[in-house]
């Protein structure tokens, strides 16, 4: 199974780098991943490790906005499942090992939906939970 990611972005590089890496650090046995960054800035990225990682695909496009970076995105991408993460979130360790049995268990699904958290402030107090629905 591969699982594409597509992260669209625009010029917010140290997020950016948090994302990427969130995704990269998925390990999961039988699941493969690739991330797909749309850098939307209209110019290029400053190099960064993970810039390196055969997993991941840089795409650049000239202010299309988000919608259009992603559709470009996901038309790239390779992927048997196609999940979006915004250059500002991060997926946590074993989500998609939580995916990859989802998809196990529902061969027959063609979404999966997942919940979140959203988080806020320097003392990383949550805001927002979203149950899995």
């Amino acid at each position: 199974m591969l699982v594409s990611c597509v992260i669209p972005t625009v010029r917010r590089e140290r997020l950016l780098a948090e994302a990427v890496e969130s995704v990269l650090s998925q390990r999961v046995t039988g699941v493969e991943t690739e991330v797909v960054v749309v850098n939307d800035a209209g110019e290029p990225l400053c190099p960064a490790d993970w810039q390196n990682d055969s997993r991941v695909m840089v795409v650049n496009t000239y202010r299309t906005e988000r919608s259009v970076a992603r559709n470009t995105g996901a038309a790239l991408s390779r992927g048997d499942y196609l999940h979006f993460l915004d250059d500002d979130d991060v997926i946590l360790p074993g989500a998609y090992e939580a995916f990859s049995e989802s998809a196990r268990r529902n061969p027959e699904a063609v979404w999966i939906v997942a919940s979140y958290e959203a988080v806020l402030g320097s003392e990383g107090e949550t805001i927002l939970v979203s149950p899995v629905v």
